[in-house]
């Protein structure tokens, strides 16, 4: 009889110890969103939480692995992301890139922020790294094949040039978001306007008159 009330002492204590260091990375989160990276300290991390030093080194370690995590996290939640199949129209597939960032960080604003800073800390979205966040993200508002068979592309420029302005557009506009300097609906507005400035670098009149329209009007809102 006393084997189930152990085993269910344990799972209770498990539970509690998930709950606590559920309820610790959270705080984690918010301190490193609103302090940075720099500013973020184990010792505090435990004064907030109403805990000890060690306790935090036991559930989580070093701060090292804290941000480690994070960005695990961060890893995770950008495939889930980049799973989605964006619409083929040029206009609508960069404001389906642009509107699932925007998504995800309204979701958790802490994570995405203090995720994203310890992302750039240790070079997650460095272009030179093989099947990297770069490349994925890229592949949302990459040109794909069907601009350029129908003509929407004229190919006069290097796709590879296209996709690391559309790269460029989004760190500058993330960053900016990160550090507070803009919020998330200034964030979608500037990453929008620069990349349909970049798709309009080498779309036909056509798509090059709707970027036109677009860009506009945004700057009108």
């Amino acid at each position: 009889m006393d084997k189930p009330v152990k085993a269910l002492g344990n799972a209770a204590r498990q539970a509690n110890k998930k709950l606590r260091r559920e309820n610790i990375f959270n705080i984690a989160k918010r301190l490193i969103a609103t302090k940075g990276l720099e500013d973020f300290t184990i010792s505090e991390l435990a004064d907030e939480a109403g805990v000890t030093t060690p306790t935090i080194h036991n559930l989580f370690g070093k701060k090292s692995d804290i941000i480690k995590e994070l960005v695990s996290n961060l890893i995770e939640e950008m495939q889930s992301i980049f799973l989605h199949n964006p619409p083929i129209d040029p206009i609508e597939n960069a404001k389906f890139f642009i509107d699932s960032m925007v998504a995800a960080y309204e979701q958790d604003t802490n994570f995405y922020r203090a995720a994203l800073m310890s992302a750039e800390q240790v070079r997650l979205f460095d272009p030179r790294i093989p099947d990297g966040l770069f490349q994925r993200a890229e592949q949302l508002a990459a040109p794909r094949k069907e601009w350029y068979e129908s003509g929407l592309f004229l190919g006069n420029i290097e796709s590879s040039t296209i996709m690391k302005r559309v790269h460029s557009s989004n760190r500058l506009g993330r960053l900016d978001w990160v550090r507070g300097y803009i919020d998330l609906t200034q964030f979608r507005h500037q990453v929008l306007e620069g990349i349909l400035m970049v798709y309009a670098s080498d779309a036909s009149p056509e798509l090059h008159a709707r970027l036109s329209e677009e860009i506009n009007g945004l700057n009108s809102l």
